[in-house]
């Protein structure tokens, strides 16, 4: 229900976005960001970054120098980091670049975007940061084109990573590199009808499953129901959706397993993917997952932000009698062989140009993005990964006690959640034990595996026929 809505959550940002703000200095709806190269000239050891001693390294440092920042939308928080940081250092200009679009012409206009920073990037001349929720950042990190951040983190010894949740980190490396820094996460999960659980007397061990132990579960949970139920739930609006889509989806949720973004190669022919082919075929033929079913024990959820939890957690105690629940809110089962962990989606990811001419400067910033001191500015949605900013996010709710819910109409308006210590305590154990990144960029090779995958859950064709299929025709992808 909620997952389809936030698929597309990006999109609609962008356009509420731009259509709200009606200037740019540096370019209009015929002229996307141009990739434009910074002329600025750095020097090694004059740059931003502090000195071992604690101080900010500027003192003998007031070269005038400008960090050219590309976004496909005017994001508000990159313009409030601009100017707190041009206070801090005058010497600095941050030179925020965007697209203005409207409606009609938003797609065209992300497609020239795409396009004019790829080409800009190739030929040496992009800018110096990067947001990457709009670019195909495997083939960014394929042809070399971004710095690796974890070599200038491990080398900053201004840079505490005890700051931040480690655990992003980890899960956003390449080959053990990272070439993109998110600024905020959102958290994906299982919402669990707790009523229906608790009632069944069937243990439910979310932190070591896979995708066939929780069938075998939900099977379990399900005798005890009249009536039966299904054990997820699936919001199909669509006439012509296929049930193969949910093998893009798991695909999605252990992207790395099948796609190396650093090589550019695929890796559908693996028993890990045939084991999932097999898996979601299960699901569906034993009716786990079942588009028919009027009862469910779980469904998907994102988790955006701690009112979002307590809102996502607790509205189902508060609709009509015959349909309310408890709530609790569980990690998704990960691939077969798969360490435990959550999943969780970076947002608002900024990559830095390997080939930027002021590098050095452009870390700064990026650090002065991830600090505390924007915690303020930088409201809305998304978990901040810096602990600081998170913390006090989350201090600000717990004392404010309460949170609306967003309904206009209906039986959940005007209804008044409380929010207590436990509800934040839940809340970061699961932010603590997010681990695996999802892939939420729909692309070429989601078609791919939609369209092929159906044949086998039709019984047209064997997995390892569908998996020979996918992996010729994503590997054509990649070589693009």
């Amino acid at each position: 229900m909620k997952q389809s809505i936030v698929v597309l959550m990006v999109i609609v940002m962008v356009i509420v976005t731009a259509c709200s703000n009606s200037s740019n200095g540096n370019g209009g709806p015929d002229t996307p960001t141009e990739g434009k190269e910074n002329t600025s000239a750095g020097t090694d050891g004059s740059g931003t970054t502090p000195a071992k001693d604690g101080s900010d390294g500027k003192q003998n440092n007031t070269e005038k120098k400008t960090i050219v920042v590309s976004t496909f939308v005017q994001e508000r928080f990159l313009l409030a980091a601009k100017k707190k940081y041009e206070e801090k250092y005058p010497h600095i200009t941050i030179d925020v670049d965007y697209v203005e679009f409207t409606d009609a012409n938003g797609e065209a206009m992300r497609e020239k975007y795409r396009k004019t920073i790829g080409t800009a990037m190739l030929s040496g001349k992009g800018p110096d940061l990067l947001e990457m929720d709009q670019l195909p950042t495997e083939n960014y990190v394929n042809k070399k084109l971004l710095a690796n951040l974890g070599d200038m983190m491990d080398k900053d010894d201004t840079f505490h990573k005890d700051d931040y949740f480690t655990n992003i980190f980890e899960g956003i490396k390449v080959n053990g590199g990272i070439y993109g820094m998110p600024m905020k996460v959102f958290l994906y999960g299982l919402k669990g009808n707790e009523t229906i659980i608790e009632n069944s007397n069937v243990k439910v061990d979310d932190k070591n499953w896979d995708w066939s132990q929780f069938a075998n579960v939900t099977k379990e949970i399900s005798k005890t129901v009249d009536g039966g139920t299904s054990g997820l739930f699936v919001n199909i609006n669509s006439a012509d959706f296929k049930i193969s889509e949910f093998v893009s989806q798991f695909v999605n949720d252990q992207y790395a397993t099948f796609v190396d973004q650093e090589s550019g190669k695929a890796n559908f022919e693996s028993p890990a993917f045939i084991d999932l082919l097999k898996e979601v075929k299960r699901l569906v033929d034993e009716k786990v997952i079942d588009r028919e079913a009027k009862k469910y024990i779980f469904s998907n959820t994102i988790i955006m932000s701690p009112p979002d939890y307590v809102i996502e957690m607790k509205q189902s105690q508060f609709i009509e009698d015959k349909y309310k629940f408890k709530s609790k809110l569980y990690l998704k089962p990960n691939g077969s062989g798969k360490e435990a962990g959550g999943q969780f989606r970076t947002f608002q990811t900024i990559g830095i140009n390997a080939k930027s001419k002021v590098k050095e400067e452009a870390w700064h910033f990026l650090k002065f993005l991830m600090s505390e001191e924007l915690t303020n500015e930088v409201n809305g949605w998304g978990f901040p990964i810096n602990k600081k900013s998170y913390a006090l996010a989350a201090e600000k709710i717990l004392k404010e006690g309460k949170v609306e819910s967003p309904q206009p109409i209906g039986p959940l308006k005007g209804v008044i959640y409380d929010i207590t210590q436990e509800d934040i305590d839940e809340l970061e154990k699961m932010l603590n034990n997010a681990k695996y990144p999802v892939q939420f960029k729909e692309s070429k090779i989601n078609e791919i595996i939609t369209e092929e995958s159906y044949a086998y859950l039709t019984g047209q064709k064997s997995p390892e026929e569908v998996a020979k299929l996918i992996q010729n025709r994503v590997t054509t992808v990649l070589n693009e």
